[in-house]
């Protein structure tokens, strides 16, 4: 394999061909692929959504004196209606997003219309309300979208960062507002970060005292662990990840791993840098560990929790909504491993880690976060839409941090008055109502790990200012696919870092750094 210059001088490809050790040829990109069976069968499994709003009600019919032009024969009637789209689908969120709601009409006397939508679903659902005219007029959305709907023309960053202002700068993580920007200066941002979690690697910390263990946190370490563990003839594997195509946590577990082995997807100048040997290592560190030690067949995030909770595996990749399960405090959801006699037994026998190592001289320590912003798009009344913001980074705050505490650590850290009020308020809150706080069901160090380090400089594209790159990576899950068919053997992992390198490329319009990729002539 060989690659070619902007200049037209060719030279080998040797680190991508036989790095790590690989005894196998270089092919160029497969046209043959089975990419078109796995979207395809991707795209029938992927469940239709249905929007299901509730409208707050206003207790009395007080005019506003805040009007907007009416969008597709709207009634003007409704001119004081705040639309809002929430990455959130559950019950517990629906009741306290009702009672936010009320309280906002009670207060203002405009109605707030709320439509739940499905995480995953959220970018087509948005796509489309473009093409329809129908855009609401905030979304929360997790921010992997931000910059790249910004520069869409899908969100208004000026009304966005007028509504940051007035909180208070201050008062927000300033890294994670400069990975935000729109602009040079950092001023214009393209939403205003609400909250979030980090990926967690859950073990089973008994049977790692058993086997003498390490922790997992790095990859010698883990996969040390993964083959202690893994013993087939009693079903239990070392342990699980999600590897299903169709998932965003398949993309963002190889991401995570990739980080911290320094592979990174672009530089600062718009350059893509997967065809870096860190990368490479990365990928075959996951296909081996993947293939080697793990369930046969693709696992989903659901897979991963029942195996764990099962006593079936070791170790699992999960978001700290397990955390909660783990303690004994979901009735959907129970332990039921052989030594899981006490309800809690896999809270006290687990352990946590956040940031993790890669190998060789270019690895770093890294975590995963995952977090939701609240932006105004580009067809809402921003002056109307500013008063909920406000509503929702104050009065309302604690409310929507109350449910699912474990992943909502407070990305509005205080006020002007008081620096760490909303973190101090969520370090209290139960797990589930009437149950114990984080602090109680595990220890105060779990709590810390949750919440340090929650920015975006670990997170691909963010640092190097090329978020809207990453927007479109997740839009169109560009890595899962390809992560789904090495594991089944369709791809070597060389083959699969060039898929990864031109699928994302052609994410670019007028991609300014192009490698021409050709075979190496195959041996006598």
């Amino acid at each position: 394999m060989v690659k070619k210059s902007a200049s037209g001088i060719l030279f080998p490809l040797f680190f991508i061909c036989l790095g790590m050790g690989l005894a196998i040829a270089c092919r160029p990109v497969t046209v043959d692929s089975p990419r078109l069976a796995t979207q395809t069968a991707q795209i029938l499994a992927t469940p239709t959504e249905k929007l299901t709003p509730f409208l707050s009600e206003a207790p009395t019919a007080t005019p506003s004196n805040i009007t907007r032009e009416a969008r597709n024969g709207e009634d003007s009637s409704n001119n004081n209606r705040i639309t809002l789209w929430v990455n959130e689908t559950s019950a517990e969120h629906r009741a306290i997003l009702a009672e936010m709601a009320a309280d906002f009409s009670s207060q203002t006397g405009h109605q707030v219309e709320v439509v739940l939508v499905n995480s995953e679903l959220m970018p087509d659902l948005v796509a489309t309300a473009v093409l329809s005219n129908t855009l609401p007029d905030l979304i929360l959305h997790q921010v992997e979208f931000s910059l790249g709907w910004a520069q869409s023309g899908i969100l208004d960053p000026e009304a966005t960062s007028i509504a940051l202002a007035e909180l208070g700068r201050e008062t927000f993580d300033p890294a994670l507002l400069s990975a935000l920007a729109v602009d040079q200066d950092g001023i214009q941002v393209a939403a205003i970060p609400s909250d979030g979690w980090q990926h967690l690697i859950v073990y089973r910390s008994d049977w790692f005292e058993e086997l003498d263990l390490d922790p997992p946190e790095n990859y010698e370490k883990l996969q040390l662990a993964a083959e202690a563990i893994y013993d087939p003839e009693n079903n239990i594997t070392g342990l699980v990840v999600p590897t299903d195509a169709a998932l965003v946590t398949t993309q963002r577990v190889f991401e995570h791993l990739a980080l911290a082995n320094g592979c990174q997807l672009v530089d600062g100048a718009g350059k893509i840098t997967l065809l870096h040997p860190a990368c490479l290592e990365a990928l075959e560190y996951y296909r081996v560990l993947v293939n080697n030690y793990s369930p046969i067949g693709f696992q989903t995030d659901t897979s991963a929790v029942n195996a764990y909770l099962a006593g079936r595996t070791g170790m699992i990749v999960a978001s700290p909504e397990i955390l909660p399960i783990l303690a004994g405090l979901d009735d959907q959801l129970k332990a039921s491993c052989p030594q899981c006699t006490a309800t809690d037994y896999l809270a006290k026998n687990s352990g946590i880690i956040t940031r993790f190592d890669g190998s060789g001289e270019f690895a770093r320590q890294a975590n995963h976060p995952g977090l939701s912003a609240l932006s105004i798009t580009s067809a809402a009344d921003s002056e109307l839409v500013r008063d909920f913001i406000d509503y929702w980074f104050n009065d309302g705050y604690e409310l929507w941090l109350s449910v699912n505490p474990e992943r909502k650590v407070p990305l509005r850290l205080g006020t002007p008055g008081e620096s760490d009020k909303f973190l101090n308020t969520w370090a209290n809150f139960p797990l589930r109502p009437g149950g114990p706080t984080l602090a109680e069901a595990y220890d105060s160090a779990v709590a810390e790990q949750l919440v340090s380090d929650l920015t975006l400089s670990n997170r691909w594209g963010f640092p190097q200012n090329q978020g809207d790159l990453v927007s479109h990576l997740y839009e169109d899950l560009t890595l899962s696919p390809l992560l789904q068919e090495m594991l089944s053997g369709y791809f070597t992992s060389s083959q699969t870092i060039i898929e990864m390198y031109t699928g994302v490329i052609d994410l670019i319009p007028g991609y300014p750094f192009p490698i021409e990729i050709a075979p190496s002539p195959t041996p006598e």
